[in-house]
């Protein structure tokens, strides 16, 4: 039986790789998920909104998170992580114009997305 050993730098280029491939070919799947561009699952309250209001529910975990980062009225920095096409970012430029925001994405599709 033959094996295949790879070296660590090796794996971790091949996982970058399989990673900038996936969110290539996920990135249109979200634009049709969610028409402000978010690319995570939505935050249901409730009496409040209705989880068959997708784009409310996307945008109320985008609420809820600027709410738990305590964004003062004074000039703030956001960095997003992972930030795909960049909608949760969008959405807090939007409620808080003391805001600068930067994204991280492994995929340059995104970015011109």
């Amino acid at each position: 039986m033959k094996t295949l050993t790879l070296n660590h730098l090796e794996k971790v280029q091949q996982t970058k790789i399989e990673m900038i491939d996936f969110y290539d070919g996920a990135t249109n799947d979200y634009a049709f998920w969610s028409k402000d561009l978010n690319m995570h699952f939505g935050y249901f309250i409730p009496f409040k909104n209705s989880p068959f209001a997708r784009n409310t529910m996307l945008n109320e975990m985008n609420n809820q998170v600027l709410k738990r980062l305590n964004i003062t009225k004074e000039k703030s920095n956001l960095i997003d992580l992972g930030c795909g096409v960049g909608g949760t970012m969008r959405y807090a430029l939007k409620k808080h114009n003391n805001l600068t925001a930067f994204g991280v994405t492994l995929s340059s599709f995104q970015v011109f997305k």
